[in-house]
């Protein structure tokens, strides 16, 4: 998996967790610091897709299967699959939306 399909896969990922209880509002705060994380780097001095992937990052939110593929194409034209930034919060989605039992099994 690429690192553009990792953040794209994170993105999805956490706006469809159905969690409950006190996981969920723990991946809701890091779906949300992902989206920020893209959005900086869509908005970053030089990146020619900015007011498109900004609005494709927003349509995927609310349609990721129709928008799946234009929001990955936009995260490789943007560099998002190699800012440590970025793959560092879709990292930590993924674990907190894997929940506490995964968590324990990825430790050392």
């Amino acid at each position: 998996m690429t690192g553009a399909e990792l953040v794209a896969t994170a993105l999805t990922t956490g706006a469809a967790a159905g969690l409950t209880g006190p996981a969920r509002g723990t991946v809701h705060d890091l779906h949300d610091a992902l989206r920020q994380a893209v959005r900086r780097r869509l908005t970053a001095p030089g990146n020619t897709g900015g007011p498109y992937g900004l609005r494709v990052l927003d349509a995927h939110a609310t349609d990721p299967d129709v928008w799946g593929t234009r929001l990955l194409r936009v995260l490789v034209a943007c560099g998002a699959g190699e800012d440590e930034d970025v793959l560092r919060a879709a990292r930590a989605l993924l674990r907190a939306e894997r929940g506490p039992a995964a968590r324990a099994a990825d430790a050392p």
